[in-house]
């Protein structure tokens, strides 16, 4: 089968890879030059590890795994108020665990997709109308084709999902935060460790890049807010958000890029069907979980295994979709009913909140609470442990 992905972010290459792998004939179109990969760093574990361990990826990756060697909680002063080991988090993992750059994955994914799949980049798809044996495609750039499936891998805020699902409105469901990330030059040796920094209502993280000397921070603050500001309003938004707040965070203001910087709303997708005709979605386009599950790469990866396995073993597109959401859909369910109860409790609102949430830290930060620390990635088992 001829088969367009829409999107070639980590689920869109996973799903290329096995389609091309079990005979179909995959092609990719990306809005992204060629090259040009982004996003924060990422927990990389379970079902995700053993799919990039599948495809022989994980020696590759472990060469770029970022070098934190503990979770830091710290006061106005800097001062740490509770540690999470590097060892601790592994045992709270239970199994194979890598720290790694979002971009680090997809540049390895994009690699082994190599030359056998067509990658159109700086590209999108504009329009798409349904027929009983087939799907025909606009492009943005005003070509038009026909496939035989459409896949929608193209993201929290999904084009495809737009165009065959509806409105976004219909399925998001924020989490109360946004957020913003950049990366900083770590002029205050912070060290190979990641840090947060709490306040009411807001949050400041910090962790190393594999760039020597570099930093990701990472901000988050409660919102009602639901509309992202455009890219010319972001960088007085956050200054409006985090304004005031003590320890480096003036440092940390005054580093933000002008024109460039991330900015969104912590929002899960919660969608009932995953399939419609000739299309279905996978990864964020249909299972957003949100940066409070740890596992988002890790289900994007999954969706575009299970998804290609499906087609493979069915000759029924309509059978494979059914049974790929009926594989997926549990584990993704878990995965986000437990973010969304970690979310509630990730920044308190109230300075009692912070110190009741600090001195709990304390206590729960050791190995005799590893299964309670292991709800808050919110199931690590890999979805291959009972196959």
């Amino acid at each position: 089968m001829r088969v367009l992905i829409s999107g070639g972010g980590i689920a869109g290459l996973t799903l290329a890879y096995w389609l091309h792998h079990h005979g179909h004939d995959p092609v990719v179109v990306e809005r992204a030059p060629r090259g040009q990969f982004g996003g924060y760093g990422i927990d990389f574990f379970g079902t995700g590890y053993d799919i990039a361990a599948r495809m022989g990826l994980t020696d590759r990756l472990a060469a770029h795994q970022l070098p934190t060697e503990d979770i830091r909680y710290i006061d106005k002063r800097g001062r740490p108020r509770a540690r999470l080991e590097r060892r601790l988090l592994e045992k709270v993992i239970g199994g194979p665990y890598l720290a790694l750059m979002h971009a680090r994955l997809e540049e390895a994914l994009a690699d082994a997709v190599g030359n056998r799949v067509e990658v159109r980049h700086e590209n999108r798809i504009a329009a798409v109308e349904q027929r009983p044996d087939g799907i025909d495609v606009v492009f943005a750039d005003g070509t038009q084709e026909g496939f035989d499936l459409l896949v929608g891998a193209d993201g929290v805020h999904s084009a495809t999902r737009e165009l065959v699902f509806g409105p976004e409105e219909q399925f998001a469901r924020h989490l109360g935060y946004a957020m913003a990330c950049y990366p900083v030059p770590d002029t205050h040796n912070l060290g190979p460790r990641r840090i947060h920094y709490s306040e009411p209502g807001r949050q400041i993280v910090l962790y190393p890049t594999d760039t020597p000397g570099e930093l990701i921070a990472l901000f988050l603050h409660h919102t009602a807010e639901r509309d992202i500001p455009r890219r010319s309003e972001r960088r007085a938004t956050l200054h409006d958000a985090f304004d005031g707040m003590g320890w480096i965070t003036p440092d940390l203001l005054a580093a933000a890029p002008e024109d460039d910087l991330f900015m969104d709303n912590l929002t899960q997708i919660r969608i009932p069907t995953w399939h419609r005709g000739r299309v279905a979605l996978i990864g964020d386009a249909c299972a957003a979980m949100t940066l409070t599950s740890a596992q988002g790469a890790s289900m994007a990866m999954a969706g575009g295994y299970l998804l290609a396995e499906a087609l493979n073993q069915h000759a029924d597109h309509t059978t494979a979709f059914r049974a790929y959401d009926a594989r997926l859909r549990p584990a993704v369910r878990l995965r986000q009913d437990r973010a969304r109860a970690f979310a509630r409790t990730l920044v308190p609102r109230t300075r009692t909140g912070l110190v009741i949430q600090g001195a709990l830290s304390c206590i729960v930060m050791r190995e005799a609470f590893a299964g309670l620390l292991r709800r808050g990635y919110g199931d690590t088992t890999s979805i291959f442990a009972c196959t």
